[in-house]
This record gives structure tokens, C-alpha cells and sequence, in this order.
């Protein structure tokens, strides 16, 4: 017999040792302390932090054919950590739902929080992983390992394939047998040395098994009428049990101050469902959040006019390799693409562009699964040239941990700005 009075409890004592928010002294390493920026007015940074198990199935339906175990996404899709957000707000207004969906009703609050895919006035950033206080970022496709070496891909001369006459990612001569670092997060630290063109350590890498456990789950269709089960309807599922030291968080901009008041503050205990099979998750909101790590704009041995864009949260371009505006175009043998970007003009030379992360989901509004999108994956990079006659300190306020393509307001293509130290001689 299980002991649900005890199991509560245990799982009480936990939710609140996991709701106490970080203080701004944390520290991400020996060198280099952890840097936290207050949330800006009508902003709040959203901490989940799971009680038990998580599940956010994968694009695929359970009756795919051939599907066998289905896997879990990670970290948990925007739209459904800001769905929950939504139904707790609700849930404390007194929201009936089955009245919000229709026309007419709830307008001020529409407006406020959104409904279905409009997000109304907010906005977000994220989400993030974040372990022993600290936010990770996905790390890049270029950056490559060998047990505990790490190098970077370079851009090499031009080869003719599919794309046209472009340049191509390549290992540094002499080195073989590297791996690409699916499923890695860097440290702020180890981040700030790839913007300035180096690779982290070791110590600065943080692999999917430091974060989280898989636990493969069996489960089997019910009939809730007749109360059986149906026959030939077995699933596999693949939950994650995520450490006690991680949590994921969301920045939500535009929320106003009665709204915000309705969200607990890490101190007290909320627990609100998350995800596939409504897991249990602790929502806490917090006064501060970690800041981006910046490349230096008057860093001495920057290279002019040339930079690497990176995204750091899933991109959509409508199914395009790059955002709408960018033109593929010959330029002195070579294929390039060239447009605009967020007002400056850039000619990307080369990308290291992973495989299509895809996203699907429940539409709790019209009660239907969610069409699948495909975005270009967090840890994408662009080797840019930059045409506009701009500094780096203005080029950096422009460009750097902005939001670009479609679905910004989900927090989708975030950027950041670093060298690109191009191996390429000039007028070869």
C-alpha cells in the first residue's frame, strides 16, 4: 500500500528546497562570478522547478508508424511553460474557461496575457536551463570534442556542392576523430571565451546527464466510460528526472503589475501541472535574472567587419535557411547569402546549422493537436561579413541578444554577437 500522506510530505519538503531563488552571489566558477541584472518594470523571471518526473512528448503522435518509445523534449517548449503560467493566472482570477473562449469575454484580460498563439502584451526570453543558480546556454554546432579536447570548427576555402560554390565547416589541420556536442550547455564563462573567438574547459561544459535521468515509463488507453482499457493501445514513454540542483526559467516582459502580483514569490509554495500527463512543477517568480554574456566592444584584437551570429533559442524563418530578405547571390566566385538584419546589412559566408528541432503540442483552446513546426536549432551559427559602416559598440547594441525572424515575441532566434577570427587568406 502506498502512503500518500507520506509521499505529499516528502514531496512538500522538497518543493520548498527547490523554491528558494538564487541570491546574486552565486558563482559559476573559480575565476569569474555569476552576473545578475534586475528584471526591468512590468518584467519577471518565472523559476520551474519539478517535484517528480517531467514529460513534454517529442513532434511524433504515439500511433506513428513504427514509433516505439517516444522521447522527451528538453528544455520544455515556451509554449507550454507560458500555457501554465496562463492557467494559474486564470485559475487565481477565477477564470471560467469555458467561457474565455469565446468572443467578447475576458477582452481586458485577452489583451493582457493573450490567448491561443497570441501572447497579447507579453513577451519572453527563454527558456533557459539554469543548474546551481546559473543559466546555460546551448552550445555551439561548431564547437567540437574529443574525450576532454575541445577545438573549433573553422570555415574553409570554397567547394562546389548542393548549395552552389560555399564554404564549408572543417576540422583544423591535424585534427581527426572530434564529435559534434549534441545535448551540451555551456556555462556564462565558457560562453563569454567562444564569443572572443576560444573554446571553454572542461569545468565550463555541462553534459545532458549532469541535468537530468531518463526513466522509461509503459503505460496503456483507457476507455473512461466503460472504465477498461483498450486492447492493442500500449504506449512508451520516456520521462526526465531532472537534478535537484536545475530548474528552467522563462523572462517574461510586458505583465502587468495586478498579474505580477499573482505570481508566488520564491518564498511561498505554488505548485501548478506542467506538460505532458499534468507533472507536478513549482512555480516561483524572482526580482532578478542571469545576464547575457556580452562580447567587449573595444576588445583590442576584434577583427573588423567580421562576426559570428548565434542562436541560442530555436529559430522560424518560415521554412527558410535564413530569415525572409536574404538573397543567395554569386560574389567573386563564391555563394553567399545577403540581406538585412535588424538594419545591418551582412553577407553570410558560411552556417553551422544542426538538425531541425520541431515542436508540436496540445491546443488546449480548440481541444486539437498543434501543427508541427520546424525551427532552426538552439547552437545554429552564421559566419558573417558586415557591409554597413558601423562600430563594434553600436553593432553590438543593435545586434546582440536580440530576438529575429518570426515568433520573437515567444523568445525565439535570440542572438549573440562574437569574433570571427576567419582562416581564409585574402584574394586566394
Amino acid at each position: 500500500m502506498v502512503n500518500y500522506k507520506k509521499q505529499q510530505a516528502k514531496q512538500a519538503r522538497k518543493a520548498k528546497a527547490q523554491q528558494k531563488s538564487p541570491p546574486p552571489s552565486v558563482t559559476t566558477d573559480a575565476a569569474k562570478p555569476m552576473v545578475f541584472q534586475p528584471c526591468g518594470e512590468g518584467a519577471v523571471n518565472l523559476s520551474f522547478a519539478p517535484i517528480d518526473t517531467w514529460f513534454f512528448r517529442e513532434s511524433r503522435p504515439h500511433d506513428a508508424a513504427g514509433a516505439s518509445e517516444l522521447s522527451s523534449l528538453f528544455p520544455p517548449p515556451v509554449r507550454t511553460l507560458m500555457g501554465a503560467v496562463r492557467s494559474f493566472l486564470g485559475d487565481n482570477l477565477g477564470v471560467d474557461w469555458r467561457q474565455f473562449n469565446r468572443n467578447g469575454v475576458y477582452t481586458e484580460l485577452k489583451q493582457a496575457i493573450g490567448e491561443g498563439e497570441s501572447l497579447g502584451a507579453l513577451f519572453i526570453n527563454g527558456a533557459w536551463v539554469c543548474k546551481n543558480g546559473q543559466r546555460l546556454y546551448p552550445a555551439p554546432g561548431y564547437l567540437m570534442h574529443k574525450t576532454d579536447e575541445f577545438v573549433r570548427l573553422q570555415i574553409g576555402g570554397v567547394v562546389e556542392c548542393d548549395l552552389g560554390n560555399v564554404r564549408l565547416p572543417e576540422l583544423p589541420k591535424g585534427k581527426a576523430g572530434y564529435k559534434n556536442m549534441e545535448q551540451t550547455w555551456v556555462t556564462p564563462a565558457g560562453w563569454q571565451k567562444l564569443l572572443q573567438g576560444d573554446a571553454p574547459t572542461k569545468e565550463e561544459l555541462v553534459k545532458a546527464e549532469d541535468l537530468f535521468g531518463k526513466e522509461p515509463r509503459l503505460g496503456i488507453a483507457r476507455n473512461n466510460q466503460t472504465r477498461s482499457v483498450l486492447e492493442g493501445k500500449l504506449y512508451q514513454t520516456q520521462h526526465l528526472r531532472l537534478k535537484n540542483d536545475v530548474t528552467v526559467e522563462l523572462d517574461v516582459k510586458g505583465l502587468h503589475e495586478s498579474l505580477a502580483e499573482k505570481l508566488p514569490i520564491a518564498s511561498k509554495h505554488q505548485i501548478l501541472r506542467l506538460g505532458g500527463e499534468g507533472r507536478m512543477a513549482v512555480l516561483a517568480k524572482n526580482s532578478h535574472y542571469g545576464q547575457l554574456p556580452t562580447l567587449t566592444a573595444n576588445k583590442p584584437d576584434w577583427p573588423a567587419k567580421k562576426i559570428i551570429v548565434h542562436i541560442i533559442t530555436p529559430a522560424y524563418f518560415d521554412g527558410l535557411m535564413f530569415p525572409k530578405g536574404f538573397d543567395k547571390r554569386e560574389i567573386g566566385g563564391q555563394t553567399v547569402w545577403q540581406g538585412t538584419l535588424l538594419g545591418i546589412e551582412l553577407i553570410i559566408e558560411a552556417a553551422v546549422i544542426g538538425k531541425a528541432h520541431r515542436e508540436g503540442g496540445w491546443d488546449m483552446q480548440k481541444h486539437q493537436p498543434r501543427a508541427v513546426k520546424s525551427y532552426i536549432p538552439a547552437g545554429s551559427a552564421w559566419f558573417c561579413r558586415i557591409v554597413t559602416e558601423i562600430s563594434n559598440k553600436e553593432l553590438l547594441e543593435k545586434l546582440h541578444g536580440q530576438s529575429i525572424g518570426a515568433e520573437t515575441e515567444w523568445g525565439r532566434g535570440q542572438i549573440l554577437i562574437g569574433v570571427w577570427n576567419d582562416t581564409k587568406i585574402q584574394g586566394k
